[in-house]
């Protein structure tokens, strides 16, 4: 599985992430491409605590019972549901939006795999570092893939 701690990885999703343009148009799913870079960014701000997700128990027992079949896999399917936190709206600021994202990718991959430092998720409650890493990999790759980059 790919990682956003090693370098030539986190740099090529970087490339990526720069192909698009604020005309890119999704393949699937009603998202614009300015919108899909603030839902993508949600995650990474939760994994540093800067977004603190409410839990219900219903979202969490979802979570167990998909924990480990999402670890597991290298992709996402489509038009998977999401929480509250995860729905953005297109801002229309597609320029900041990227430069923005692009820099919490970069933050999280100097951030070491094995820190202590625990931050909570909506569905999975409590992650490592490394847990995010797979996690945030597998979204931004989910949705680069939605946008054909």
């Amino acid at each position: 599985m790919k990682s956003l701690f090693n370098s030539a990885e986190n740099r090529e999703l970087i490339g990526r992430i720069e192909k698009l343009t604020s005309e890119t148009k999704p393949l699937w799913g009603t998202m614009s491409a300015a919108q899909m870079l603030t839902h993508c960014t949600v995650s990474l701000k939760m994994a540093f605590g800067e977004i603190i997700p409410e839990h219900n128990e219903t979202f969490l027992n979802i979570g167990r019972m998909v924990r480990a079949r999402l670890f597991d896999t290298d992709v996402f399917t489509k038009n998977l549901a999401t929480t509250k936190e995860f729905l953005v709206e297109d801002n229309g600021r597609f320029d900041d939006n990227k430069i923005l994202l692009i820099a919490y990718v970069k933050r999280f991959g100097g951030v070491s795999p094995d820190s202590p430092d625990k931050s909570s998720h909506p569905y999975f409650g409590d992650l490592t570092m490394k847990e995010w890493d797979s996690l945030i990999y597998k979204h931004l790759n989910h949705h680069l893939l939605q946008f054909g980059v």
